[in-house]
């Protein structure tokens, strides 16, 4: 249950705030500290609060980014009294700013509360603030109406929720404590405009859900609990769509389900293995959802970010790849406008040198999933790849890149990995890795049911010139040459992963599901060679399909 908080990994592939190319740009550093809070009003801004490092906790701060900037335009540290180590929430309302923070070592009548500081001028200044209540939160959610409902965690008085106003006045002490015996990682979440959930947990992740549509702040106006069985760090996120719950499972894989009235659904799995205690889940204002979330590679550890319209069918792919111990993701919080685009929130590490860091998300702020028969995903491994559109322009990748099918991608000193849809319906991915090639990626969508599988083109280009070769077509596999002659190696691809995918050279096509293979255009022909698991090869010379397993090779021959 109680995990790192923090993911030790550092900053390798990256991603533009701006929309997104066939390369990559660093994710923005905005200040030193933790817990960063994330608003995004209509036209795209983003207003990141965080509190400043252990030694000056007392800083409370505030980033207004515009889309597509590459640095703040208004930088603001809000004068707050006491100190805090809990998550600011930010409001956004045309030039009106609101950031709530529970503050304690207060001098006061009391020695905590929750305050409100408000901003008239889009976040350049702010008001001394004012009490509105007394929940130590982490979690928030704006509503119902103008105000904002809050939760705690692992606190002696239980499970609380409260629910504070924000036009000036305050809700006291008034506050609805819902569990004594499940008082972890509460979570709230509007089920409608009136009708309020919270989610909170034992320390075993075993846990449980209750609503109101009465007074917040009484505990007599709740339904009784409802179990929900193990939900490792659940977050709720709420609007057209419905109202959601993103939590972790015994394997450590994430989740998300849909409430119905009373309880949530079985739902559907995002990531087969995740650092739950780092994800975040957001509904934008049109009613998609938008998941960022850690996930362990070879590579490192990846920052990732998935997306649905309706909680069920989600594409997702890698927005970052972090590899150094001493920094990490940690405190994740995304927001996104109404066209879908927003940005992603964390901080490095749990020390004093901690950086709040930001990068774009969505169809234009990162990098996007990929669209069935029109775009795939790639991610730089290692080397270096360029990438060549169809209008021929060359570019090299530098971190996570979406890019159109009919583009070429130059892995001869590098190594990249490919996520394509696995269907027509997008609402599954698959990935393999290539290497010391250059290639085409093509996609075709299947004619009728669009749930069929996709198979993703792989086309080798690129390499020698045919004119190299002057005869000897006919002679055997293992007569192989580098050297210009009769025997000469064209162009080859390595290819590694699970999924449709087929390579495609002069004279064969070698369709795979998940394995380790070979493909050389040579001058006496096309050689598959298998290194793990079985291919299918096309001969198209012969129109003759075979089957090749690992440890084996065919040459499809050039025959004249």
């Amino acid at each position: 249950m109680l995990r790192s908080a923090v993911l030790a990994i550092a900053c390798l592939a990256m991603v533009l705030l701006a929309p997104a190319a066939a390369g990559a740009a660093t994710p923005l550093t905005i200040g030193t500290g933790h817990k960063p809070g994330v608003a995004v009003d209509a036209a795209g801004t983003a207003y990141i609060a965080w509190y400043g490092p252990e030694g000056n906790v007392t800083s409370l701060n505030l980033c207004r980014l515009p889309r597509g900037a590459t640095a703040c335009d208004v930088r603001t540290t809000i004068a707050a009294p006491g100190t805090t180590l809990s998550r600011p929430f930010v409001t956004v309302d045309a030039s009106t700013v609101r950031v709530v923070s529970y503050r304690y070592g207060l001098t006061g009548a009391r020695f905590d509360e929750i305050w409100q500081f408000t901003s008239a001028d889009g976040g350049a200044s702010f008001d001394a603030g004012h009490s509105v209540g007394v929940a130590p939160f982490d979690e928030a959610v704006r509503g119902p109406g103008d105000t904002l409902s809050v939760a705690t965690s692992a606190e002696s008085t239980g499970l609380a929720v409260q629910n504070v106003p924000l036009d000036g006045t305050t809700a006291g002490t008034s506050q609805a404590i819902l569990s004594a015996d499940h008082p972890y990682n509460g979570t709230v979440g509007l089920a409608g405009p009136t009708t309020m959930v919270a989610v909170f947990a034992d320390g075993s992740s075993n846990a449980q859900v209750r609503t109101t549509t009465g007074a917040l702040n009484d505990a007599a106006t709740w339904t009784p609990p409802v179990d929900l069985g193990y939900a490792d760090y659940p977050r709720l996120a709420g609007g057209p769509s419905g109202l959601f719950l993103l939590s972790g499972t015994v394997a450590n894989a994430l989740t998300v389900r849909k409430f119905d009235g009373t309880t949530f659904n079985a739902g559907a799995k995002i990531a087969d293995i995740a650092e739950d205690a780092q994800a975040h889940l957001t509904e934008d204002p049109a009613g998609r959802l938008h998941a960022v979330f850690a996930h362990n590679t070879a590579a490192g550890l990846e920052l990732d970010y998935a997306t649905s319209d309706n909680g069920t069918s989600w594409q997702s792919g890698p927005l970052l790849t972090q590899t150094n111990a001493t920094q990490g993701i940690g405190a994740l919080r995304a927001a996104t406008a109404a066209d879908h685009i927003g940005v992603a929130a964390w901080e490095t590490s749990s020390d004093a040198s901690s950086e709040i860091r930001v990068v774009g998300i969505g169809p234009e702020g990162g990098q996007s999933p990929p669209v069935p028969g029109k775009s795939v995903t790639l991610g730089l491994v290692s080397g270096k790849v360029f990438i060549t559109s169809s209008a021929g322009k060359r570019t090299r990748l530098t971190g996570g890149a979406t890019i159109p099918v009919g583009s070429q991608v130059d892995t001869s000193k590098g190594r990249v990995e490919l996520t394509s849809a696995a269907t027509g319906t997008g609402s599954t991915t698959q990935t393999a890795e290539f290497y010391q090639g250059t290639f085409k990626v093509r996609q075709s969508l299947p004619k009728g049911n669009r749930a069929a599988a996709l198979t993703t083109d792989i086309t080798l280009s690129g390499g020698a010139s045919r004119s190299q070769c002057a005869s000897g077509r006919g002679a055997s596999a293992a007569t192989v040459s580098k050297k210009k002659g009769p025997h000469a190696v064209l162009g080859k691809l390595w290819g590694n992963g699970k999924g449709k995918f087929r390579t495609n050279g002069k004279y064969s096509s070698a369709t795979v599901r998940g394995t380790i293979w070979l493909t050389q255009d040579r001058c006496d022909g096309t050689l598959t060679t298998v290194k793990r698991g079985t291919v299918s090869v096309r001969d198209i010379k012969r129109k003759k399909t075979i089957t090749v397993k690992a440890g084996h090779s065919y040459l499809a021959r050039a025959r004249r």
